[in-house]
């Protein structure tokens, strides 16, 4: 069981919870496994193991019997035992599906029906190299019944988002205090990125933009920071994520450099967060998409469109709604309790000068949607 003292980990109870929901799934569908296979960032292995991949891997998770994990590199097993609840831990070798084939057919599976989460993530060439190996195997999506499951957050894993919460809220705190004229974008990021890179944590997105408040020519956040160095009249609009152990938030604030925001960004603003709340408070068990896009309606009314999504689930999918003026498609859904969805609002002027995001990762309950962060909706005026 490694050294639970090292690394975060949930308690025995609730991976019981977890295995019994996705082997009472297996049985519906008739699979006598999964496979899984992981990539660094992914949250499909960390939900079943415990263990954070550090490269390609794969774990094999039968319906009955005890899962193993295979790690591409010989010497990450160590750790991987270390963070695993798994007790079979691995080297795949040079190459995967040799591997993987005999221990399928180790553990009688060479002609069984696998579930993969998730088929459409795996190499292409992986996957017919296993047919080729093992041509009675019966591969089928098993994705969407796997993540029906892992979507609905216990009380335990609501602890690790909250402490996600925290760690955007730092890096939150850091540009507030930090942020002056002269810095570039790399100096940015720099700011976000040591205000929790001394704690356990997982870089994710650091999308940010600088511009004019006057003379403004970005609208969204980028997804790279560029050499530009920031002046006094400027703003920073930004997107952040950081991880907790494979749990991630997502917040949006901007901030205003040296000066008041300009009236147009006061606008944005204001216009954001009435949208943001309008969200929030329906954000309830049972809410489908379209009255997500509806509560949106705001942005529009006041003479704005957007240009990112508006409300998004895990890796900015799982929906991906826009508002009524948006190129994204009304992806059908229905929130649950205990869902954890980010709203971003995103107003921008409809000749694409000025824009900005303004949002959270809020938690479905009964009374709307609860807020992951606490670093306060405002519009922050720095050095």
């Amino acid at each position: 069981m490694g050294a639970p003292s090292l690394f975060p980990r949930f308690s025995p109870a609730e991976f019981e919870r977890r295995h019994r929901a996705v082997r009472d799934a297996m049985a519906r569908d008739g699979a006598e496994a999964l496979l899984v296979y992981g990539t660094p960032g992914g949250a499909e292995i960390p939900y079943l193991a415990n263990y954070l991949p550090a490269s390609p891997c794969w774990l094999l998770f039968p319906r009955t019997g005890d899962p193993t994990v295979l790690v591409h590199f010989f010497n990450h097993i160590p750790c991987t035992q270390a963070q695993s609840i798994v007790d079979d831990v691995r080297w795949y070798g040079p190459a995967p599906i040799p591997t993987l084939s005999m221990l399928l057919e180790e553990r009688g599976l060479a002609r069984a029906r696998l579930g993969m989460v998730s088929l459409n993530a795996i190499p292409y060439n992986q996957v017919i190299e296993l047919h080729r190996r093992l041509p009675e195997l019966e591969l089928v999506e098993f994705g969407r019944q796997f993540n029906a499951i892992r979507w609905v957050r216990s009380d335990e894993e609501i602890t690790f988002l909250r402490r996600s919460g925290y760690l955007t809220d730092l890096a939150c705190e850091a540009l507030e205090h930090g942020l002056r004229p002269g810095l570039t974008e790399h100096e940015i990021r720099a700011l976000i990125v040591n205000a929790f890179n001394g704690q356990e944590s997982d870089p994710g997105i650091h999308f940010l933009a600088t511009t004019s408040m006057s003379q403004p020519d970005r609208f969204v956040p980028w997804q790279r920071p560029g050499a530009r160095a920031v002046a006094r009249g400027d703003v920073l609009i930004t997107e952040l994520t950081v991880s907790y152990w494979s749990y991630g938030t997502q917040i949006h604030r901007p901030f205003a450099i040296g000066a008041p925001p300009a009236p147009i960004y006061r606008e944005l603003f204001d216009v954001a967060l009435e949208c943001y709340q309008n969200i929030r408070r329906i954000c309830r068990p049972g809410t489908t998409s379209d009255e997500i896009v509806e509560a949106s309606a705001i942005i529009e009314q006041r003479g704005f469109t957007t240009y990112d999504s508006l409300f998004h689930g895990e890796r900015g999918k799982f929906p991906e709604l826009g508002s009524a003026s948006a190129v994204h498609p009304r992806e059908p859904w229905t929130l649950k309790e205990n869902m954890v969805h980010v709203i971003q609002p995103n107003p921008i002027t409809r000749d694409h000068r000025a824009g900005l995001q303004l949002g959270a990762a809020v938690l479905v309950r009964p009374e709307g949607g609860e807020p992951l962060h606490n670093f306060p909706f405002k519009f922050s005026v720095c050095s």
